[in-house]
């Protein structure tokens, strides 16, 4: 029996993977969280029983229904399309890196 949900991880083309899984594979830590994403997403996309490890994004360069999912040290920022069931991630990277936050030097 798969561990996974009824969602599935997708991507647009095989370009959009390649740079996703550059991305995550290029730092151990990252690599290792992967998998921990890659089932909690796909058992749900909007919820997760440990507050604040998935939320929708807001005012961001991302499309209008993109959602972030935080367990240190991965960021990923994916899109879940609900007529095909389909998760795909849009950004990973550290906590630091993700381009999603906007930062302010006082």
């Amino acid at each position: 029996m798969s561990d996974t949900g009824t969602w599935k991880i997708g991507y647009k083309d095989e370009r959009d993977k390649k740079g996703i899984e550059k991305e995550y594979k290029s730092d151990t830590r990252l690599e290792k969280k992967w998998k921990d994403f890659e089932r909690d997403v796909t058992r749900n996309p909007f919820y997760h029983p440990k507050p604040k490890r998935i939320e929708k994004l807001r005012d961001t360069p991302y499309p209008d229904g993109s959602w972030r999912y935080k367990k240190d040290p991965i960021r990923v920022v994916y899109y879940p399309e609900g007529s095909t069931k389909i998760v795909y991630p849009l950004a990973v990277s550290s906590a630091t890196d993700i381009p999603y936050k906007k930062r302010s030097f006082k």
